[in-house]
């Protein structure tokens, strides 16, 4: 294979690739992908056929990254294709832009590309632009283009509308709009039925995207759609003078009603945001595809997640939960349980199950405006996941290695402490993805601070941060993205320190990072352990045993843990770990779990203790079972008598009131209720009992309303 070195600063080299080459490649589909062609197309279309990254991607509506990728791509596996030459650096490293293009570098650290010659008369001799156009015959072959195309941003979108509504678990990735129906002429993204959502239809020749709002009745559910969807139109209006919507006007989308005011829109229709674009007898340009795909995934999805955070808000405005002054706690459960947090730092809620303890503890957490986290322990959960401990990575080689990573307790009290220290960026994300979009056009030399060693910066495909050494070996380091966040706010370097301070200098100089106003230094960080006596606590907590004493908040409670000589200098906690003092620690575990157990007594003195009884959390049903709720309270307290009258049974059995939630799935049937979900709770606690049977039929006598135990039943 023919080697073709270029020197550093020769963006040029003689063609390895003839004008026939060129249309063999461009006429094979099964290797011309529609991003390359997009690619392609974009730098032909240019004058003289040649244009920046950043120019094009400010055109066309996308990332600098997304086109150099497409070339760099492109380019590598041409070379592969062919197999008969590479082009490398005086380094040794590939230079695969030199086989489709040649350059030259602007100011500003910018370059300019130009399409080969060759290339070039290929692409005209095809007439591959026209030849490119997709054709499209209906909606359903359009929806296989885009989810085939948007398939990484799908990945991003649900987890970040999980976010944003609140969802226990995201929907499912594999696609972005969903089409069910041949009769349909539309789709929506998938999840997207009862707020705004996107949508894309294809009707007598013309392609509409956008954002919708459907206000026509749904059958499946109690009242209109209209009232679900209410304050994700009152939340558009009150943006649309923002700049996110009024960049996309600018490019020609509209509402197709005229909507001033929540009081012009009407039950019944369907309202779009969008952009039309007319095809040319069934086919769409490339240009006019990737203008949809980029709308879909830049400018739309702000606008998206604009119109959803205001509608949270205005939801929350609506109920009055949120108020400008944190409002008095009126529970006088809830009360109780904050007076006895405050005061002991280290709180257990238990009870029997189905008492609602961790809707109280995140309730709690809400009321006090805290920042808080919900950790699920189980027996498998350990030191490594919840202090610290060494974790597999891998590299940009794919070598594996082993690194050490805090673990969620550990990560979550460094998020307290940059509060009460101020050390919070605002717009971290903002500026980290312009530093980016910018490194992406070529690569920003930089040099260490002490020894002015020089080296190269460029982003790889997880977008984070390669330095690339000038020396003989070109030795890699990987800056992540939380390494680069973590200097900027606390000025301590866990990893790499010559090298990222050099990176995080060069955006503090060009960039304008803003730190956030935290306000009250005094706020609040509750973390909530679910099931906390699943686990066996001595291993998750190892030494911490000391500084989780409330006595022993802040640094009087430092302790040196088990990792300690593989931290950094500059690691906030390599003099010792300890539990800042605005910090809360709510537990949550059943009486009869077996694992109870394992809570020693070492630990137990540590934390208050709040039992949670069936008899007070019945005000959980209010306006969610109001139809049953009289029987349900009559037929739980005859149920947890009998269950109290059992021989060795207590209140620590009690059948909480959240199982009678369920009613809503059954229509308020107390047989279901009792068939699919308590009678095979109560019989594990009677498992191995002579008269299983016969005291089931007691227990479920009572829960009935008839007659409780008799005496022959009675003696357990």
């Amino acid at each position: 294979m023919q080697q073709i070195i270029v020197k550093d600063g020769d963006y040029n080299c003689p063609p390895q690739v003839t004008k026939q080459d060129w249309i063999d490649i461009l006429s094979d589909d099964s290797f011309m992908s529609n991003n390359y062609k997009f690619a392609l197309s974009i730098f032909y279309l240019e004058p003289e056929h040649k244009a920046t990254c950043k120019y094009l991607a400010e055109k066309y509506h996308t990332h600098p990254t997304s086109i150099s990728g497409f070339i760099t791509q492109f380019s590598a596996r041409l070379q592969g294709k062919l197999d008969r030459f590479e082009i490398i650096r005086e380094d040794g490293s590939s230079n695969w832009w030199l086989i489709t293009m040649t350059g030259k570098r602007l100011a500003g650290g910018l370059f300019e590309w130009r399409l080969r010659d060759e290339l070039i008369e290929a692409i005209f001799e095809l007439n591959y632009i026209q030849k490119s156009m997709l054709q499209i015959h209906d909606i359903e072959a359009l929806i296989k283009y885009v989810n085939n195309d948007i398939y990484d941003f799908a990945t991003r979108f649900v987890k970040t509308r999980q976010h944003l509504a609140d969802l226990k678990r995201p929907n499912s990735a594999k696609q972005f709009f969903a089409y069910e129906s041949k009769n349909r002429d539309w789709a929506v993204n998938v999840g997207g039925s009862d707020e705004v959502q996107y949508r894309i239809y294809l009707r007598d020749g013309v392609v509409g995207y956008g954002l919708g709002f459907n206000t026509r009745y749904v059958e499946s559910e109690r009242r209109p759609n209209f009232e679900y969807i209410k304050p994700y139109m009152e939340a558009f209006i009150s943006l649309r003078e923002s700049d996110e919507i009024t960049k996309l006007e600018d490019r020609g989308f509209s509402l197709d009603n005229d909507i001033t005011d929540i009081n012009d829109f009407e039950k019944g229709k369907y309202y779009l945001y969008g952009r039309r674009i007319k095809m040319n007898d069934k086919c769409l340009s490339l240009i006019d595809y990737y203008s949809i795909i980029n709308d879909l995934k830049g400018g739309l999805f702000e606008v998206y997640k604009k119109v959803y955070e205001l509608t949270n808000k205005l939801r929350v405005n609506s109920d009055e939960v949120a108020q400008e002054v944190q409002q008095p706690i009126t529970s006088p459960l809830l009360q109780e349980i904050s007076e006895l947090l405050l005061a002991n730092k280290n709180l257990i809620l238990t009870g029997a199950p189905g008492t609602g303890k961790t809707y109280l503890a995140k309730t709690l957490a809400e009321e006090w405006g805290a920042e808080y986290k919900i950790i699920q322990f189980h027996p498998s959960y350990d030191y490594t996941d919840f202090v610290e401990g060494l974790r597999p990575i891998q590299n940009e080689n794919g070598e594996v290695g082993f690194e050490l990573r805090d673990g969620s307790f550990k990560n979550f009290c460094k998020e307290a402490l940059k509060y009460q220290n101020n050390q919070q960026l605002s717009n971290f994300e903002e500026v980290y993805q312009r530093f980016i979009d910018d490194i992406s056009e070529s690569s920003i030399d930089l040099t260490t601070p002490s020894r002015e060693s020089p080296f190269s910066i460029i982003v790889n495909s997880r977008e984070n941060i390669t330095a690339v050494l000038s020396s003989e070996t070109q030795r890699q380091i990987t800056l992540t993205k939380p390494l680069i966040q973590n200097y900027l706010e606390t000025g301590k370097s866990l990893r790499w320190k010559p090298y990222l301070t050099s990176v995080c200098d060069y955006i503090e100089e060009n960039y304008d990072l803003r730190m956030s106003d935290t306000g009250d230094k005094s706020k609040k960080f509750i973390i909530i352990l679910d099931e906390i006596n699943r686990a066996e606590i001595s291993k998750v907590l190892g030494e911490l045993f000391f500084s989780i004493d409330p006595g022993y908040r802040g640094e009087s409670g430092r302790v040196t843990t088990q990792y300690a000589n593989l931290q950094t200098n500059e690691d906030v906690f390599k003099k010792g770990f300890y539990i800042p003092d605005n910090v809360y620690i709510i537990g949550t575990m059943n009486d009869i779990d077996r694992s109870v157990e394992s809570f020693d007594f070492a630990m137990r003195r540590r934390f208050a203790w709040k039992e949670i009884k069936s008899a007070d959390r019945l005000s959980m049903w209010e306006g969610q079972i109001d139809d049953w709720a009289e029987e349900a309270k009559q037929r739980l307290t005859d149920l947890n008598k009998t269950i109290e009258s059992v021989q060795g049974l207590s209140s620590a059995y009690h059948v909480g009131p959240s199982y009678f939630l369920k009613l809503t799935n059954y229509d308020g049937d107390f047989d279901k209720l009792w068939t699919y979900h308590l009678e095979s709770l109560l019989f594990e606690y009677i498992r191995g009992y002579p008269d299983a049977e016969q005291q089931i039929q007691g227990l479920k006598d009572a829960y009935n309303l008839q007659l409780g135990f008799g005496n022959d039943r009675n003696d357990g």
